[in-house]
């Protein structure tokens, strides 16, 4: 769990001081609003040892988020499971009422409109970088909770080219751990389609993608035919 001392003993603080506004469990996520200098609306990933995005200015591991685990490690959470069921239960004009209500109250119009493709949102967030530093920490998140998970094995090979053309600093620690998250995912799914382009990206791009020839040394007699 990536939360140092003085953050765990400022989230339990929050916690005993009853600042959970609310946790709720859904899937292998907490969600909830945590009371602070604002409320700040915290999820955190139990399958992604406890990540946590919040809100607040510090927004990774913070103590907000720690104070939502707390919640959730003294049973002080409610499951996901019973609202839906709950609904199950209501009219259908009932159900409409409460989605209005959810949209007007917290501008959710978006949900309503077409959205933009995942690669899309991956292509914004790569632009951002060269013009704040810290937006590497955004897109690497992106990456592992939402662009791997549901990425065409097409868009894996292009949100790499976008990387490329923007010009990001391929020898950046940050920039390599976003690269290894997409040739993971590449190589696990043993498309050699995809791989094969990857392959031709390589031999263009060498000095960029320099840690691509170590994934194709690994996988070479499973993946590749000269």
């Amino acid at each position: 769990m990536n939360y140092d001392a003085k953050i765990i003993e400022r989230g339990r603080l929050y916690y005993r001081n009853n600042l959970v506004k609310y946790c709720i469990k859904y899937k292998n996520f907490l969600f909830g609003e945590v009371v602070g200098s604002d409320v700040y609306k915290v999820k955190v990933d139990l399958d992604n040892n406890y990540f946590g995005l919040c809100t607040c200015p510090y927004k990774y591991n913070c103590k907000h988020a720690y104070a939502l685990i707390e919640a959730y490690k003294n049973n002080n959470y409610i499951d996901a499971e019973e609202i839906f069921k709950e609904l199950e239960n209501k009219s259908k004009e009932e159900i409409l009422d409460i989605l209005k209500n959810l949209v007007v109250k917290h501008y959710l119009w978006d949900e309503f409109l077409d959205k933009d493709s995942l690669l899309n949102k991956a292509i914004s967030l790569i632009k951002l970088i060269p013009l704040e530093r810290k937006n590497i920490h955004t897109f690497k998140s992106f990456l592992r909770n939402q662009f791997v998970k549901n990425a065409d094995d097409e868009e894996l090979v292009e949100v790499i080219e976008e990387m490329i053309k923007a010009d990001l600093d391929f020898n950046d620690s940050n920039v390599i751990e976003a690269l290894t998250i997409i040739l993971d995912e590449i190589f696990k799914r043993e498309n050699k389609e995809v791989v094969k382009k990857l392959i031709n990206l390589y031999r263009k791009y060498k000095k960029e993608l320099w840690i691509v020839g170590d994934y194709l040394i690994e996988f070479y007699d499973n993946y590749f035919e000269y």
